[in-house]
């Protein structure tokens, strides 16, 4: 199966290294296990591709007393649960690979509910971030799926295993992503 993706920030043995940071007891229980030497290791990290819409924005903003400004932006849309937000990290190249089928998280959102959810998110939005006088002229110039590879470090359980953004590095426990906890349950466990 192609999908168009980015290749990860960090690789698999840096997004293992994090999964202690997780939360302070998570931290000083990896120290302690150290310092006794029982360090545990993971069964199995393997990548995940979460899919995500990316709504390239254009938004003219009409001033009366200077002129017209022009602004551009990336906005993210989950294509699983519809959740929209603009991206605050700069995207890295994408392309497209080869995966194996069950390594990738099917969009539940269509295309045309993608762009609904955008729509719907952009002007307040607008009406907080930059206060228009009068109403923005917006477009959206491209919306392109996307999938964010997820390091999933495998510890055995649902409930003792974590994912690393391969974009953001941020980790989250398997159980609060309920897409990638439903794929960890199907593949995994």
């Amino acid at each position: 199966m192609e999908i168009r993706t980015i290749d990860p920030k960090l690789d698999a043995e840096s997004a293992t290294a994090r999964t202690d940071r997780i939360t302070l007891g998570a931290f000083l229980v990896g120290k302690l296990r150290s310092l006794l030497g029982r360090d545990e290791q993971p069964l199995n990290v393997s990548l995940v591709y979460y899919p995500d819409y990316i709504a390239y924005t254009t938004v003219e903003l009409h001033r009366y007393a200077r002129s017209d400004r022009t602004v551009k932006f990336l906005v993210g849309i989950d294509a699983v649960t519809g959740r929209v937000g603009e991206v605050d990290v700069d995207l890295p190249e994408r392309r497209s690979v080869d995966v194996v089928p069950s390594d990738v998280i099917r969009p539940d959102l269509s295309v045309t509910d993608a762009e609904d959810e955008w729509r719907e998110w952009l002007f307040p939005y607008l009406d907080r971030r930059f206060r228009p006088i009068k109403r923005p002229d917006t477009a959206l110039d491209e919306l392109e799926l996307v999938y964010v590879p997820y390091w999933l470090v495998d510890y055995g359980t649902v409930d003792n295993s974590y994912v690393v953004s391969g974009l953001t590095k941020q980790i989250e426990a398997v159980t609060s992503i309920t897409a990638i906890e439903n794929h960890y349950r199907d593949v995994e466990g």
